[in-house]
């Protein structure tokens, strides 16, 4: 595991742009092989834990808004496809040949990668969010510290209001 994860929440962390990751007690770059005999667990734990729960139920939240626009577009798309297909096998009864039809299977084939765009997109900001709270875990477990967060996010005309408390103990 990265020395600056420890030092992201740790209340004695000086950072800066030039000079990156350093301790505010030493002053020097982290030094230590498994664990920091010098942390001090604070305000910075918490808002690290606070960031990556609100990320996780945010993802959460917003699954079934992903999943249902997935199967909408698929549905259109495989509409759009079916239809043009039909519509040209109606049309090769009478002898007949249309741009139209190929017009109207290649609109499904457009909406089809949209559709797998939003399973993407979930499954990368899912697993990205499960990263990170499994790599919080790993670091806490290191110290033998567990949390217990209360999230409760409010949508209001689009902006989200979280309120968390987080409660950080020895296990």
């Amino acid at each position: 595991m990265e020395k600056a994860k420890h030092c992201k929440v740790c209340e004695n962390l000086d950072f800066n742009i030039h000079c990156g990751t350093k301790c505010g007690l030493t002053g020097k770059k982290p030094d230590f092989q498994h664990k920091c005999s010098k942390i001090k667990f604070g305000s910075a734990l918490e808002k690290v834990i606070t960031e990556i729960a609100v990320e996780n139920k945010l993802i959460d939240k917003e699954k079934v808004n992903y999943i249902s626009s997935f199967f909408i577009y698929l549905f259109i798309s495989i509409g759009f496809i079916a239809g043009g297909i039909l519509l040209t096998q109606k049309l090769f009864g009478y002898g007949l040949f249309h741009t139209v039809t190929l017009v109207i299977i290649g609109i499904g084939a457009l909406i089809l990668p949209k559709s797998f765009g939003y399973l993407y997109a979930y499954n990368r900001k899912n697993k990205v969010a499960k990263k990170k709270l499994k790599e919080l875990k790993e670091l806490l477990k290191i110290y033998r510290l567990d949390y217990e967060t209360n999230i409760d996010i409010e949508n209001i005309h689009g902006i989200n209001e979280v309120k968390a408390q987080v409660k950080v103990f020895r296990s």
